[in-house]
Order: C-alpha cells, then structure tokens, then sequence
C-alpha cells in the first residue's frame, strides 16, 4: 500500500463532524430503536444513578430535558477529546511518512544488491564448470575436489608411513640380536611397547581400515619370530643331550643341563607372557598348539616320522597305517620317564603347575599322525576296505592313547570339553570323507549282494563246515545266506570300533538294514513266482497251456515247480529265510547292537534321522522306558513271516501231489468179500512213493525243529484228506475185508514214515506215530471183527461197539474204548464211523 493512500485512510477517519448533524442523527437513532424511554433507563447513567437515590420510594422515570443534558455532557467530552486528537495528528502523520519512505528507500537499495550478488554468483558458477583446457576437459570444481581428495589421501598415508615406521622400528628392535642380551626375553619390554601401539590404534582407528590388519600382521611376526629364537635355543640345548633319542639326563654334564633347563623355561616364561598379553589360544586341540617348549622339542621327532612315513621309504605302505600308529606309540613310551622326572617339575616352576607334561606331549604329536592321516584316505576313499582298515586303526590307536593315562583336560587346550573325541572323530568330521565313505561302503555291499543272490550256486545248499552252534542247531543255510550273514558281518566289523553314534548308525539304517531287506524281497519274491507257475497253487483253466516259452526253447514249469524240484526250491527257501531270521537274534544278543540299540532310543540328537520303516517303534519314541527291543525285530518279524509262507507252501505242495495220487485210488469199493481181496493198486504205491520222497528230502536237509512240525503238518492233513474221502464218504461202505485194507494202507504209510525220519533220530524219529493216531483210531473202530477172538486175543467185537455206540452210560463207551485202544473218540464219532460198515444196522 502507497503511503499517500495510508493518509488519506487516516484523514478520513480523523475529520470532524457538525454537532447539530450529529445531534439529529442521535435523536433519529434514539426514535428508531427506543420508542419507549423506560426501555433504556437501566442503560442510562444518569437515570440508574436517580433510582438507587429514591431508596425506598422506588425508581423515579428521567425526564426527556435530564436526558439530553446527559448526552450534551458526553458530546462535550468527545469533542474536547477529538480536538485534542486532531491537533497532535498530523505531526504523528509526518513522522510516520518520513519513517515509510526511508524503509522504501532501504528496501530498493536491498534489492539492487540482492540482483548484483546473483549475477556474480552466476558468474562464478559458470567459471568453475568451464573447462580451461579443452583437451583435457576438466573444470576447475573438478580439479579442486580431485586436489582436495589426493591432498586427504596423502595425508592419510602420512598417517599410515608414520604407523608403519613406528611399528616397523619396534619390530626391528625386537628381533634384533642385539636386543637379546643376556636372553631374548630382554626383548620383551619393547614388546609390550609394540602391543601397547597397536592395540590403541586397534580402538582409535576403524575396524575397517587395512593398516590394522598390517600391523596386526606384523606384531604376529614379531612375536613369531621371538619364538623361533627360543625355540632355535632349545633345539640346539637339546642336540647337546641327544634328543630325541632316549635321554639319560643322569650322565650329562652340569653346563647341558643348566643350559637345557633353561631354554625350556624361557620358551614357557615367553608363552606365559603372550597370555597375558593377548589372552590364552582358542584354538581346537587338533590344531598341535600345545606348550611351546613340547611344539619344539616335536620337531625332530616329526622329521624322522615323515621320512619313514611320508617319503620314498619300505616303510610308507597305505595298507599299513598300523606301523605309523606303533611309531608314534613307541616314541610316548619311550619318552614318558624323561618326562615325568624332569619336565613335569620344570614345567610346573615356570608357570603350568595345571598342565600333565605327557599329555601335553601326545597332543603335541597329533598333529604329525593327523597330517599323515589327511594326506592317505582321500586316496582311500574308493577302497572302502582299506579305508576301513584305516579307521580301525585309529581307533585302536585312540583307545591305546586314553589307556596310556591321556587325558585332555590335563592339557593346555583342555577347555570345557568332557570327553576326547580321539583322532578318529577328527578325520571323520573333515568335509565329505565319511559321507564318502558310506557311499563307498553301500557300493561295495550292493556289488556283492548282486553278485551273491545272481550266482548260479546262490540257492544250493551250503556243504561248507558250520561252526559248532550252528552244528548244534542242525540248520544248513543256503550258499547265498551264509555270504549274507558274512557280508552283515563284515560291514559290522568295520564301523562297530567307531566311538561316536552318529556315525555309527549311518551304516545300519543305509547299508545293513537295506541290505537283508533286498534279500528278504529275493527270497518273498521267488515264493511269488513259485505260487504263480505252479499247478498245486493255481486253479486249472480249461485250455489252458501246461507249459511255456523261453527265448524260443518250450519248458514244462511242472518240472520247476513240482515234485522233488520244486519241494527243493521251497525248502531253500525256507532255509535261507531261517538262517538270516537265527543270525538276527544272534546279532541281536550281542553287545554290540544292544548298545546301538539302547544309544539309538535315547538319543535325542539323531531322532529326527532315524524315522526309518525298518526300526522298531519303540526305538522311534526318545527317552521311552527301557524296553526289550532291537534294531533287526522289523525285519525278524518279516522274515519269520516268510519262513512261515514257505512252510504252507511245502505243506500244500506235499499234500496236494500226494492226493492227487491217492484219487483214482480213494474212488475204489471197500466192501468186497475176503475172496475178492486184490494187491495194492499203482496209485496207492505211486501216492506212497511220492510221499516218502518228500518226506526224505524234507528230512535231509531240514533241522528236526521244522521238520517235526512240518511232518505233523502234512501227516495230519493227509489223515484228515483220507478220512474224509475214504471213511466218511466213499464210493461205498466197508466190509471187514475193506476196513483191514485200509488199515494196511494206513500202517504202511506209517512205516515208511518211521523208516524216513528214523535218520532224524530224537523225538521225530519216535513219534512218528503220533499224527497218524486219529486216523488209525477210527480203521480199528472200522476194522471191529464180527466175533470175538480166541485165546488172549480181547479186541471188542462189532456188535460190542455197536452197543456201546448206543448205549446210554458213559462207562460202556469208556470200557470199550479202552479195549479198542482208542482214545479221545467221542460217541458221534464212533456212531458216524460204525455206521460206515456193512454190519451196522441203525
């Protein structure tokens, strides 16, 4: 806003009013909106003032000429309060006026100023992002930050020259031989001096900065090469009492001994001082930090070992890991008396009253077997059993050393570890050996059961000496079974020594197991092929073809599944299903697998690995009660499940062959005269040929367990076969004549039996009776003769055993089957077997 339109705004608001104008535009107002005067006297001044004077009498109405006296005192004042205004107006105005126009003036020459400082600006910029020189194209900013950038490199790598120089000095001083006077140790002042430097700059400076990692680096090698002079100190002491032959410390002189004792003491004095100052070693115990005074004193030891280990002599032979092992064993035994009597107390005086001198000793030699370890069994690992062979050695070793009085927690790096894990846990935790290992193993073992279960000897009966217990047990195995047992064996044997469980377990649940499972299904699947092909588990379809085709030659699968062929194939079967099953339980009772078994339960680190189908359940549930429970009880429950599938198949082979024999002849009358008596039929001798043959090979080849139920088994299913079709519903009924012929049959069943089994020997060859009993019982009530007999003869006649059939006591029934020699018949069953002679009249 201009200041001349400011006055004019002032002016107008300042001019003064005619008082009779003002008057009748009051008493205007007054008309309009007070048309009643009682409406305003609470309002007005005077006449408020009159009322509260009435007191009592109440208000008293001001007349019109009180209140217009009233408002000409007012405009009085006003006006005397305007003019009082009006005059000191215009000099305010005139200041006010002056004070604007030297603010605009300022305010013009501001902007003036604002415009020339943004031209200059420009102007600058433009200098600074112009190039000077056109063939280099740089700008002067460019140049000054490149300037201001090289200036702070310079600086900082004057920083970093000033580091290093002082580190470097201190470094030479250290190492310097004229610093070891009268001993290294006198280095150790500037030493300290070194660390102090450094690990302040380690908390001044950025951990990011590469100078630390520099200077860090030469502290270690100043405090490295501090060792080395001691250690050089104590190998050359040493060279004076011949170690690291056998030390008769006794026959030295004064001088070695004083020399040596203290060169060993300085390199501990050293090593206590490096603790202090950068904390004690972290390090793993396989990685040889031990003492330094046992680390160098090792040295000598660990040549000689390479060369007769690890170089071109007889005596490096990877089949052989047992020599080096011996060496290493030889070396703590020979030096453990010098290490007791005179290192132990030099030890414990410098500062390791804690540390087990040969402790420290034998963990200062592990890292010389280890590396020799690590450089042959990645060159085993396709040779599953030298590897093996290896392991096993280690761990011979291992258990050498902890009987030996190894302990780790009397070391240097004992820690908070409980238990040592020996060289073995070392090795098989390096990445991918023993994985390699598995997989080797699992393809040799898959190699050889091909090999076993596809040879042509696979399923024949084993004529190799069994040991006495399975001698004793009178079970032949199969040619393949007895290598399965061999080849189970031997994978035991190989990872049985291991200490730790989780690699124990690996080989049971992806070689063992898997393993005789693949047999299981062999054996399970032959029984498939066996019911398939053969006529006694198939029904006959009408045309079909008794025989069949390979590779173009016709062959009769009758000849492979029946009679003493395929009775063999069944009984091999069944053998070798038996063997595994015994060999389970045996290994089931070993110590061995009961651990595995309990370690298995109760873990809780491996329970998420051995979710296996093959494992029982009660090994699957960690930390169940203990239970009688193994790792083989899954597969022992399928092939027992076997061994039974392949007894019912003998059984129905047996029977059903040596039926359809008896057919033709069960289909013959029984009630001819004693003048048409007739010699045995050919299907009668025929039936009883073929079941002597397979009782035969039923009993050469197997034990008298199965074969004494087996036999009853069949016996009874034949008696049972006979009974049926012969005596309760033949072709017609018997006469005296047919009952004596039957019993003739039956009894010369019967011998051949005792004539089969007598070979046997034990309780098989004397019962052979037993399971014919039923049978005989019911020929002799059959075979009742019709009168009685003379002399001392007091068989029952029919008539007798009529009468007791039907009679209505019991005791008749029990006296007659006392005189017939026939027990457990009750008297349906005597009625039902007399009502099959001619003789019986009800």
């Amino acid at each position: 806003m201009s200041a001349s339109t400011l006055a004019e705004q002032v002016h107008s608001a300042s001019r003064t009013v005619p008082s009779g104008t003002l008057d009748l535009e009051v008493r205007h107002h007054l008309d309009r909106s007070f048309h009643d005067l009682d409406f305003v006297l609470g309002h007005a001044g005077p006449s408020n003032h009159a009322s509260s004077a009435g007191g009592r009498y109440g208000k008293r109405k001001r007349t019109v000429k009180e209140e217009v006296d009233h408002w000409e005192r007012d405009e009085a004042a006003a006006a005397r309060d305007l003019e009082s205004t009006s005059a000191s107006l215009p000099q305010l105005l005139e200041e006010t006026h002056t004070k604007l126009q030297t603010f605009l003036s300022s305010a013009s020459e501001l902007s003036v100023e604002r415009y020339t400082v943004v031209d200059k600006l420009s102007y600058l910029i433009t200098e600074l992002n112009a190039s000077e020189d056109e063939a280099d194209g740089q700008t002067l900013l460019v140049q000054m930050e490149e300037m201001q950038a090289e200036l702070a490199r310079l600086e900082a790598g004057l920083a970093w020259a000033s580091i290093m120089e002082q580190v470097l000095r201190l470094s030479e001083q250290i190492l310097s031989p004229a610093s070891h006077h009268p001993s290294p140790l006198a280095a150790l002042p500037r030493y300290r001096e070194l660390h102090s430097l450094i690990e302040s700059l380690t908390q001044r400076l950025p951990s990011s900065m590469a100078v630390l990692g520099v200077i860090t680096g030469v502290r270690e090698s100043t405090w490295n090469g501090l060792r080395e002079v001691l250690s050089k100190n104590l190998l050359d002491a040493c060279e004076a009492i011949k170690w690291p032959s056998k030390v008769q410390y006794t026959s030295l002189s004064m001088d070695e001994r004083r020399r040596f004792e203290r060169a060993y003491s300085d390199l501990l004095y050293l090593q206590v001082e490096g603790e202090n100052l950068h904390g004690p070693s972290t390090l793993a115990w396989s990685s040889g930090e031990a003492l330094y005074s046992l680390q160098a004193m090792i040295k000598p030891i660990a040549l000689r070992f390479k060369y007769h280990f690890q170089g071109s002599k007889t005596t490096n032979r990877i089949d052989k890991p047992e020599w080096a092992f011996a060496n290493i064993l030889d070396q703590i035994y020979e030096h453990t008396p010098f290490l007791l009597s005179i290192l132990q107390p030099l030890t414990a005086r410098s500062g390791y009253s804690e540390v087990d001198v040969r402790s420290e000793f034998i963990l200062a030699l592990f890292p010389t077997i280890l590396d020799l370890l690590r450089q042959r069994i990645p060159l085993l690992l396709d040779r599953p059993a030298l590897l093996a062979h290896t392991v096993y050695q280690t761990v011979l070793f291992d258990d050498a050393v902890r009987e030996g009085g190894f302990v780790l927690s009397g070391t240097s790096a004992g820690g908070a570890e409980e238990r040592w894990e020996g060289l073995t846990g070392v090795i098989l935790r390096e990445e991918g050996w023993f994985e390699k290992w598995l997989v080797g193993e699992k393809k040799f073992v898959d190699s050889q059961l091909h090999s076993i279960i596809s040879s042509p000897e696979a399923w024949n009966i084993s004529d190799e000496a069994m040991e006495e217990d399975e001698t004793a047990s009178g079970r032949k195995p199969s040619t393949s079974s007895r290598q399965i047992k061999a080849l189970i064996e031997q994978v035991t044997d190989r990872y049985s020594p291991l200490p730790a469980l989780v690699h124990r377990y690996p080989f049971l649940l992806q070689i063992q197991l898997p393993t005789l499972l693949t047999y299981h299904q062999r054996i399970n699947g032959s029984l498939d092929a066996f019911e398939s092909l053969s006529s006694a588990f198939a029904r006959h379809i009408p045309g079909a073809l008794s025989g069949g085709t390979r590779s173009g030659v016709h062959f009769d699968q009758a000849q492979l599944t029946s009679g003493e062929a395929g009775l063999g194939r069944l009984i091999k079967a069944n053998l070798s299903a038996e063997w595994v099953v015994q060999a389970m339980k045996g290994w089931a009772d070993e110590t061995f697998f009961v651990e595995l078994s309990a370690e298995l339960r109760m873990s809780e680190e491996t329970q998420w690995k051995i979710q296996d189908p093959l494992l029982p359940s009660e090994i699957k549930e960690c930390g169940k009660d203990e239970v009688d429970v193994s790792v083989f009880d899954v597969l022992i429950e399928k092939y027992e499940a076997v061994c039974e599938r392949s007894e019912d198949m003998i059984v129905r082979l047996v029977t059903s062959e040596v039926e359809q024999e008896l057919k033709e002849h069960l289909k013959r009358r029984w009630d001819q005269t004693p003048g048409d008596a007739s010699p045995p039929s050919p299907h009668l001798l025929s039936a009883l040929t073929t079941y002597t043959l397979h009782l035969r090979a039923l009993a050469a080849d197997l034990p008298p367990v199965p074969l004494s139920r087996l036999y009853r088994r069949i016996v009874s299913h034949l008696a049972n076969h006979i009974t049926q079709r012969a005596i309760y519903s033949g072709w017609s009924k018997f006469s005296l004549t047919g009952a004596s012929e039957l019993r003739s049959e039956m009894t010369d069943f019967v011998s051949a039996s005792a004539e089969v089994l007598r070979d046997a020997g034990g309780l098989v060859a004397r019962g052979s009776e037993v399971p014919w009993k039923a049978i005989l019982d019911r020929i002799t009530v059959l075979a009742l003769p019709t009168a009685e007999g003379k002399g001392e003869d007091k068989t029952p006649t029919f008539s007798q055993g009529m009468a007791a059939g039907w009679s209505d006591g019991e005791e008749s029934l029990r006296l007659f089957c006392e005189r017939a020699g026939v027990k457990g018949m009750d008297r349906q069953e005597l009625q039902a077997v007399l009502r099959r002679r001619n003789e019986c009249w009800r």
